[in-house]
């Protein structure tokens, strides 16, 4: 039970904070906020937030499945794991996406090189963690029922397409396209 309690203030913590990052700094930088779409084709962008929505609910799903579906004292995700690398997991997503926007907003402020390495760098950790916990959602069939399952699937896959493909890959290599 502790290991879901901390699971679930793991996701209100930090997910509050990657919420307020986004306001915060949308709010405090409303110049630059239109530019985070840099070169970007303008043709992808309501697919790209529309799958942000999508994303959100599929994250929301398999979150639900841990929380109220996998028991933690049987679970060995991967044969290797326990239910206690869901919280470095999850913190390996949600921190790093507190943190993309401010760093974002540096990089567009000094043009410094180093400055995009950790902007990509956030990205990629989250699309990394992203592969791991899908890799985990696949592993949970015994403990959830046949269309939770699904639904964890379904949802773990958009999750990992928005943070690899649209987050990782498109937004990274387009991003200096427009200027």
């Amino acid at each position: 039970m502790v290991q879901k309690v901390s699971l679930f203030l793991i996701n209100l913590i930090f997910g509050s904070l990657v919420l307020y990052s986004y306001y915060s700094g949308l709010k405090q930088e409303p110049q630059l906020s239109l530019k985070l779409w840099g070169g970007v084709p303008e043709i992808l962008h309501k697919f790209i937030i529309s799958f942000m929505f999508i994303s959100a609910i599929g994250y929301f799903i398999f979150t639900y499945n841990f929380l109220f579906k996998v028991d933690p004292s049987e679970v060995l995700f991967l044969n290797r794991f326990s239910y206690w690398s869901l919280h470095i997991i999850y913190l390996l997503i949600l921190i790093p996406s507190a943190l993309w926007i401010n760093l974002t907003f540096n990089y567009m402020k000094s043009g410094n090189q180093l400055d995009w390495i950790l902007v990509v760098s956030v990205l990629y950790c989250v699309a990394l963690a992203s592969i791991a916990l899908f890799l985990f959602i696949v592993d949970t069939k015994k403990f959830s029922g046949d269309y939770l399952y699904l639904f964890s699937i379904l949802g773990g896959s958009c999750f990992v397409f928005h943070t690899l493909f649209l987050d990782g890959l498109i937004w990274t290599v387009f991003f200096h396209k427009g200027q």
